[in-house]
């Protein structure tokens, strides 16, 4: 991993960057954001948007289980990593396919964590 610092109106922050073949994560105190080449498919949706692991963590929670129905922004499982809680939310309306961890377990950043059907 990466370290990048810059300073904004006097304040210096620090981003943790790490590129893998799909993208690139950027990660900061409080969040994360990940970065891939867009690939669309026939109606404008992402061909990508499973729930994946903003860094690497614990899962705490988890709060969705497969045939539920979802909205946009439904809280799906929760973190921890590095002493914070990250609530992992549904990129778009659906449905859960499938669950890909188990509470209590470690998980690698960017590891996919649940799959959503549309």
């Amino acid at each position: 991993m990466n370290w990048m610092s810059f300073t904004h109106e006097g304040r210096t922050y620090r981003l943790a960057i790490a590129r893998d073949k799909r993208g690139v994560w950027v990660g900061w105190k409080g969040g994360s954001a990940f970065f891939e080449k867009e690939h669309r498919v026939a109606g404008g949706r992402h061909q990508h948007e499973d729930v994946r692991a903003p860094m690497t963590g614990k899962v705490v929670k988890i709060l969705a289980k497969p045939g539920d129905s979802v909205a946009e922004g439904d809280v799906l499982l929760i973190l921890e990593a590095m002493k914070m809680e990250y609530r992992l939310t549904a990129p778009h309306t659906g449905a859960v396919e499938k669950i890909l961890c188990r509470e209590g377990e470690l998980v690698d950043m960017g590891a996919v964590l649940i799959k959503l059907a549309e």
